[in-house]
């Protein structure tokens, strides 16, 4: 007797719903990694203190995150999870030798005082959170924009809590004096958190606002097509019925 030979499903390729010209702002606003969604914060709250630090751990993150993502995405699907973590974070481990000796040369002082959180950044969220999760699921070029819309999102709310504090602080900015004032309170990790959060309160005000208010608009739109439609039709028919009394 014949066997039967089994058949093999398929394989799907997953792909996430992404809209090139809106998706792609995620990482500046919708999904940004310190205001929004929180998850790579602890760089910017703990180490981000004046606006130097701010820059060197903006330029260590976008070399780092995006050299490991690129590299990581030639990796086999077929790799067990868990190997896959350990090899990026060994390809992080690569690429953090060359940017901290540049950055050594660039700022030489400010990375010594950034300490363990520079080495901490092999290990940030936004590579082994969001590379399975959206990256990976797309095209090398979408992958290639988002991810840098999702570093540049990090950078500017880095650089900028870096120079809010160091004013704050110190009343300098990079290292020139602007004002009168010294709280150096807020050079504490404390201080990091209290201004974040102001920052990611007013950040989510300003975007829920513009949403809604996007939504009413797309709203009173729909409502306008529908009246215009109705009206085209009601129109139409008016002309069907008044023809053949024309006729007679």
């Amino acid at each position: 007797m014949a066997t039967a030979k089994q058949i093999k499903p398929k394989k799907i390729k997953q792909k996430t719903d992404f809209k090139f010209t809106r998706d792609l702002l995620d990482g500046l606003a919708k999904q940004n990694v310190v205001l929004m969604t929180g998850i790579v914060n602890a760089p910017v709250i703990i180490a981000a203190t004046s606006f130097k630090k701010g820059v060197v751990i903006a330029i260590a993150f976008a070399i780092i995150s995006f050299l490991t993502i690129l590299t990581c995405s030639f990796i086999p699907k077929k790799i067990v999870y868990t190997l896959r973590v350990i090899i990026y974070a060994l390809v992080g481990s690569v690429y953090y030798i060359p940017t901290v000796l540049l950055l050594e040369r660039i700022f030489p002082l400010t990375v010594q005082l950034i300490g363990i959180y520079m080495p901490l950044l092999i290990a940030n969220a936004l590579i082994f959170s969001k590379t399975e999760s959206r990256f990976y699921l797309e095209s090398k070029q979408k992958m290639v924009i988002d991810v840098i819309m999702f570093i540049i999102g990090f950078g500017v709310i880095c650089v900028l809590t870096g120079g809010f504090r160091e004013v704050i602080c110190f009343g300098t900015f990079a290292g020139v004096k602007i004002l009168d004032i010294s709280i150096s309170a807020f050079e504490a990790p404390f201080g990091g958190f209290i201004l974040v959060g102001i920052m990611a309160g007013m950040f989510r005000a300003l975007y829920n606002y513009l949403r809604n208010r996007r939504i009413k608009q797309n709203e009173e739109l729909a409502r306008a097509e529908a009246l215009r439609k109705a009206q085209s039709e009601k129109l139409i028919e008016e002309e069907t019925i008044s023809e053949p009394k024309q006729l007679q």
